[in-house]
């Protein structure tokens, strides 16, 4: 057990956060790759509460009361989860969608994108901060996923952008193409 309690269940508040706002854009934008990144936070979620449970066990001796709370939190977390993964798997399994959704998806101009940092990208081992990201390319980053599988979430401007690095982003749909070509070293300045 290598994280605590408190670790875990902040791990576990940020994923499901994370998890319901790309089901959302994946639902609104069609986009399947962000609908993808959903279901392997799932899998992340999945093993967080199983590691939060293992801590629980193994203190519920001691603190029966406080076991129920947190017990709570963790099935809140998991249903907010289980949540974003049904709106992903709308969009996996091409499903259609009702009149209203496809009338908010033409008022819409901001669009998400899904970006792995290629090692010729300007963006890696660079600062958010340093590339000034939001003013140049009109992109704001929500979350980095690293290749150890950690994920980066609301980064700031001192985050350190890595070659390897997924970059889930937000922005118009003009801004994320050019982020794209930016991650995969097509663009060389900003």
């Amino acid at each position: 057990m290598g994280k605590n309690v408190k670790e875990l269940l902040e791990e576990l508040k940020n994923v499901s956060e994370l998890m319901l706002d790309l089901a959302y854009s994946a639902v609104f934008l069609k986009n399947r790759e962000i609908a993808k990144e959903v279901m392997i936070l799932y899998e992340r979620v999945e093993d967080l509460e199983e590691e939060l449970y293992m801590h629980l066990f193994a203190i519920s001796n001691k603190m029966s009361k406080k076991l129920i709370s947190l017990i709570e939190l963790v099935e809140t977390s998991k249903t907010v989860a289980s949540a974003a993964k049904n709106l992903a798997e709308l969009v996996l399994d091409n499903k259609l969608l009702h009149p209203v959704i496809k009338d908010a998806l033409k008022e819409t101009d901001e669009s998400i994108t899904k970006n792995k940092v290629s090692k010729n990208s300007i963006l890696a081992n660079k600062t958010i901060g340093e590339l000034k990201l939001r003013s140049n390319t009109g992109i704001d980053i929500i979350a980095i996923r690293r290749k150890n599988k950690k994920w980066v979430f609301d980064p700031h401007k001192n985050t350190r952008i890595r070659a390897g690095d997924v970059m889930i982003s937000v922005g118009t749909a003009e801004s994320c193409k050019k982020a794209k070509k930016i991650a995969n070293g097509e663009i060389k300045e900003l």
